[in-house]
């Protein structure tokens, strides 16, 4: 079992040979795009993606001939969403826009190593792009873009490499259970322990981003489009926007980076999350809390738990919420809780709202049709957000990396 990982190997300043290998990756995206639309007009009929490798080998672009591939390849990804998207939408337009610019990609074929840099191959009796990497890095890729950063204005080189997961087998058969909420994004109970990661920090960037919005917007209303205030306004906005996002994507790395090595330690099998997909058809709150759920980024976390633990060999599956956090552990009276903490009303049990959540997800995973807890829980642990938080294992994010190919060293 193997998985893909991509890291940014290296950036560079613009340059006149990058922006024409940029360029010609558009002519090669937009001719792909024109023929397909042609032959769709004339003929009625969409072309494989064989027939158009084909055709577009005749071209003999001035580049390597599965880098052609890999960009035509790239639009026919966009047409089976277009295929997926119009069984729902009848109105769904397939892609039609050609590009000055595409992003260009290199297959592992025309990548090789030498002397601490990668070898991007142009293609037969051209030369060839050098770039230096890491050690690392010293392994031949399955693909490398060269992707051009609007905001940063210079090229990133994202290399995808083939990674070889950890084994992990505990003698035991342990399970973790998740309940994920906006304001705790992480409650686990093992069937013992229970841990909570506190959410509020996220909340309270998301909190400023939403005002600050509402003030930058309204500034910009004001201003004729295209003025020198508006492309400033546009330009702060646009700075801040982007710094809130990385602040978000940087502490939801932490939090679900913390929990899956917390689960490593523990020796955990498995980690069960609770399915929750479909929570925004049915919500219907305040305009404050609506704001606040639509706002809440489970869909992520829950990505980022799957392919953090699948990494460590730990198994990730989904259970129905349903009535998990209304359900008193001890007697199964249902109970709706209106705070924090759960007071079941029939035999007096307590809990931390979110850990009785956790617990019944965990209960229905084991398949007990009736497990009463005797007592109150434990106290949960609790994990506050610091821009320090670290994993509580030795996993490195470059360990297990495969070479496509024996790398040549001079």
């Amino acid at each position: 079992m193997s998985n893909y990982r991509t890291y940014i190997i290296h950036t560079c300043e613009r340059t006149d040979e990058l922006d024409a290998i940029n360029e010609l990756g558009g002519r090669i995206y937009s001719k792909t795009v024109s023929l397909v639309r042609k032959v769709n007009d004339r003929k009625d009929f969409w072309l494989s993606v064989g027939d158009a490798k084909k055709y577009l080998r005749c071209l003999e672009y001035p580049c390597h001939a599965h880098s052609v591939q890999a960009i035509i390849d790239d639009y026919y990804g966009a047409l089976r969403s277009f295929f997926s998207r119009r069984k729902r939408d009848p109105k769904a337009r397939p892609p039609y826009k050609t590009r000055k610019y595409h992003p260009f990609t290199w297959r592992a074929t025309g990548i090789s190593i030498q002397d601490d840099k990668m070898r991007l191959s142009m293609g037969k009796d051209r030369d060839a792009i050098l770039i230096p990497v890491a050690k690392v890095f010293g392994k031949v890729a399955v693909e490398v873009s060269m992707i051009y950063n609007r905001k940063k204005r210079c090229f990133e080189f994202h290399a995808t490499y083939q990674v070889k997961p950890t084994q992990h087998r505990p003698k035991k058969r342990s399970a973790v259970a998740v309940d994920m909420g906006e304001i705790h994004p992480i409650s686990a109970f093992d069937g013992q322990q229970a841990l909570i990661i506190n959410g509020r920090f996220i909340r309270s960037v998301k909190q400023y981003r939403n005002k600050f919005l509402a003030r930058i917007n309204h500034k910009i209303s004001r201003c004729k489009r295209g003025s020198h205030r508006w492309k400033v306004l546009k330009a702060a906005k646009n700075r801040v926007l982007t710094k809130i996002k990385n602040q978000i994507k940087d502490t939801e790395h932490k939090i679900t980076s913390f929990f899956v090595s917390a689960c490593r330690v523990n020796k955990a099998q498995t980690i069960v999350l609770g399915d929750i997909k479909h929570i925004r058809q049915s919500i219907n709150y305040s305009k404050r809390s609506n704001q606040k759920l639509h706002q809440w980024s489970f869909g992520k976390i829950s990505r980022m738990i799957t392919y953090k633990a699948e990494q460590l060999g730990i198994e990730v599956k989904t259970e129905s919420e349903k009535y998990t956090s209304q359900t008193c552990p001890s007697c199964k009276h249902k109970h709706k809780p209106s705070g924090r903490v759960y007071k079941c009303p029939k035999c007096g049990w307590t809990g931390h709202r979110d850990v009785v959540g956790a617990s019944n997800i965990w209960t229905k995973y084991q398949g007990w049709v009736f497990n009463p807890v005797v007592g109150v829980l434990a106290s949960p642990a609790g994990v506050r957000f610091t821009p320090h938080l670290r994993r509580l294992d030795s996993w490195s994010p470059f360990r297990g990396l495969i070479s496509k190919k024996p790398v040549k060293n001079r």
